[in-house]
């Protein structure tokens, strides 16, 4: 990759950052992480920040995108609130994953938003956690 003379400072860090795919980025982070013996996987990260973390539903974002207001009145920044919701996701399939069939569709029936995982929030996590724990 030829950069031209004047490139400098921001400019060339633009210039290398412009030639990085997405994909070289993960592996090299799948690479590190093997490295040190971390555990990692994939989680489908679309729609996150279109749902409240807390459960009350879809939010609104303001005009820049960096803050949604939720529909009981309470602001958050959106890659908080998008945060929140992956790691709750995360936590959900490895709770559900081990289960044989018939338990999991049981937890579905008394947490039924884990059966969409478009719609799975930390408020879904915490309510399966409870289910989880009275039947242990």
């Amino acid at each position: 990759m030829k950069k031209p003379k004047d490139f400098y400072g921001a400019k060339k860090l633009r210039f290398k950052l412009h030639f990085w795919t997405k994909q070289a980025i993960v592996r090299k982070t799948l690479q590190k992480a093997h490295l040190f013996g971390l555990r990692v996987t994939k989680v489908l990260a679309r729609g996150t920040s279109q749902y409240a973390f807390d459960g009350s539903g879809a939010v609104e974002r303001n005009s820049k995108k960096d803050l949604c207001k939720f529909t009981t009145n309470k602001h958050y920044h959106s890659d908080l609130n998008a945060s929140y919701n992956i790691a709750a996701r995360f936590f959900i399939r490895l709770y559900l994953k081990p289960l044989p069939e018939m338990a999991r569709l049981q937890y579905q029936a008394k947490v039924p938003e884990i059966a969409a995982r478009h719609q799975q929030t930390l408020a879904s996590l915490i309510r399966l956690r409870e289910a989880l724990s009275l039947a242990a």
